[in-house]
This record gives C-alpha cells, sequence and structure tokens, in this order.
C-alpha cells in the first residue's frame, strides 16, 4: 500500500480543475481532501493500490447504485472521460463526498443498523459482473488459509526478534510466545477442520463482493440518521464472512450483547448459520492484533509498548466472547 505524499506538495488547483469543478474551498480531512465546488461536496482521494485495480472499485460503485444500494459512492470522470488523474507515479480519484460523522456511540440500535448496512451491501453486490479484465487482487476467494499461514510465519519471525531484543517491549512481547502460536496454530488447524471452502464456493458461485475494511471510521451516521458505507478501495470478490468476521472484530469490543446485535442486523438480509459462525471464531482466534504490533515494531520499527499492554488487558475479554460467539447466535 503505497504512501501518500503530502496534499501541500500536490498542484491541486490544476487536479481539480480537471473535473470542470467550480471549486470555492478545499481541506484536508483525515486521509482525503474535502473539496466544496458549485456542484457539491466531493472528496479527492489517493488510491492506495495501483491504478490498474481501479476500475473494479469504479464499475462496483456503479453496479451498487444500480441494484439500489443506498448512498451509494458516486465517482466522478475527469473532463476527458477519465477515471482518474495519475500524478507522480499515484492514482487519484474523486468521489461524492458522505455528509456525516464516524464519532457515534454504539448502542444497540445502532449496531442493529451497521449489522444490516454490511447486509444490504452484500445483497446489492450479488451477481457483480467483474469483467474478464479483473486485477487478480480483487478477487479473494478462499484467502484465509494461505493469509493466516503467511501471518503465522510472520509471528513467528517477530518473536524470534523480540527474544535477541532488549527493549521492555522485546521482552513483554516474547514472554507472550506459546500462548500466541498456540492460538495461531488453533486458528489454522480449525479451518482445515471445518467447510470453509464449501462456504468459499457457495459465495463465489453468488458472485458477491466485501468491502474489507467496514471499521469504525468508514462507517458515518447521515444528517438524516441513516448510514453509509465509504472507502470502498479494499473491496474484492470474497466470502461474506471475511467481511463478518472483520466486523465483529472492530464494533464488538469483544463484548457479546454488541456482536448479537450486529449480527441480528446482518440476519435482516442473510441467515446466518451455525458453520459460519465457527469459521468466525477460527479466524479471530489468530492473534491478528499481536501480528499487527509486531509488524509495526519489526519491520517498520516503531514499538508501541502501551499499545501491547493494553492489548494483552483485553486478552480475556477476547477468549470469553471465542467461546460464547455460537451459544448467542443460537439464541
Amino acid at each position: 500500500m503505497a504512501r501518500c505524499p503530502e496534499w501541500a506538495d500536490l498542484p491541486l488547483g490544476e487536479m481539480l480543475a480537471e473535473y470542470g469543478l467550480f471549486v470555492k474551498a478545499w481541506k484536508e480531512v483525515s486521509s482525503c481532501l474535502k473539496v466544496e465546488a458549485a456542484q457539491g461536496l466531493f472528496r479527492l482521494k489517493c488510491f492506495a493500490y495501483p491504478q490498474e485495480e481501479f476500475p473494479f472499485i469504479y464499475r462496483l460503485m456503479q453496479y451498487l447504485e444500480q441494484r439500489g444500494f443506498r448512498h451509494p459512492e458516486k465517482m466522478r470522470l475527469t473532463s476527458r472521460g477519465k477515471l482518474g488523474l495519475s500524478i507522480a507515479g499515484r492514482f487519484y480519484y474523486l468521489a461524492s463526498w458522505q455528509e456525516g460523522t464516524t464519532n457515534f456511540e454504539l448502542g444497540s440500535e445502532t449496531l442493529l443498523q451497521i449489522g444490516s448496512l454490511l447486509g444490504s451491501l452484500h445483497a446489492a453486490s450479488r451477481g457483480f459482473p467483474a469483467g474478464e479484465t479483473i486485477h487478480p487482487a480483487r478477487v479473494q476467494w478462499g484467502a484465509w488459509p494461505a493469509k493466516l499461514t503467511a501471518r503465522y510465519q510472520d509471528l513467528r519471525q517477530f518473536l524470534e526478534m523480540a527474544q535477541r531484543g532488549v527493549t521492555p517491549f522485546d521482552r513483554l512481547f516474547f514472554q507472550q510466545e506459546k500462548v500466541l502460536l498456540a492460538a495461531a496454530e488453533g486458528s489454522l488447524q480449525r479451518l482445515k477442520q471445518l467447510p470453509y471452502q464449501e462456504i468459499v464456493n457457495r459465495d463465489r458461485q453468488a458472485k458477491f463482493v466485501c468491502h474489507r475494511d467496514c471499521i469504525p471510521r468508514n462507517v458515518v451516521r447521515r444528517p438524516d440518521g441513516e448510514f453509509a458505507l465509504i472507502d470502498f478501495d479494499n473491496a474484492a470478490h470474497a466470502e461474506r464472512i471475511d467481511d463478518l468476521a472483520k466486523l465483529l472484530r472492530t464494533f464488538s469490543d469483544w463484548q457479546l450483547e454488541r456482536a448479537r446485535y450486529l449480527l441480528r442486523g446482518y440476519g435482516q438480509w442473510f441467515p446466518v448459520e451455525e458453520e459460519e459462525i465457527r469459521l468466525i471464531e477460527a479466524f479471530l482466534e489468530f492473534p491478528m492484533e499481536y501480528w499487527q504490533l509486531g509488524r509495526i515494531s519489526y519491520q517498520r520499527g516503531r514499538p508501541h509498548l502501551r499499545a501491547l499492554q493494553k492489548r494483552l488487558a483485553v486478552d480475556q475479554a477476547k477468549g470469553e466472547f471465542l467461546r460464547n460467539l455460537v451459544e448467542i447466535q443460537r439464541g
């Protein structure tokens, strides 16, 4: 994922002129540029992946709108009919701005709506014809075993580096070795035992698309109270449980009651089967948070001791959550 340059370093006036906008003002908001123009509000964004992958996203947004998905991002072509702009080896696109907030309380009704929002996305994406020229990166069917195996190997490497390290982060990280490796190996073993490939094949036949980044900062509560999904840069063909697992990980805070409402909301569109929940459990059992901390520390050189301590503090809650997830779904 390429890091984009600072907005101040870009010829923004020239770039926005390519879209024929009557620009009034712009400002940086998160990773985007919020543009106020006579034609409305837009966001200019640096696409974090190779330009060749973007046509999938553009066609997907058109398809979702045609299928009645509420509040889809609308991509705007340049005045020359291009999908976006290539500047200094990076690709930028312009989309409608979703007015609203990502700072809201996760009460029961909100969780129901967020679960339903994800379900509505999957329902609208069914049958998406990505075209013959689809980029391989946008095909993620059955990726869990290979992805988790690679991250298991990374985790072992991070632990070896921690063993040789001398910092408080190193010592604390290495103390978790047995627990982390047991969890990772257990996750991989359970994936082999469960009917993962059957579910993948079923969803592949239906041609679903997953958002693959349905996290709090990408869910906006609009002024009318409805919710909208933003930032589809990671979207790809994948099994629906890929989105569901990540939804539970990022919105539940390892609280079973929150998971109950998320699943109930999603269930307004698709029944969530017990075998799917067991697969989600297996995926979430993998110590992904520790892999992320290890990558930041040992690949990027930015150890976060406090983040590691916070992670350890919630491990018991996560374990309890995973042990009871099937039971709340049965209830």
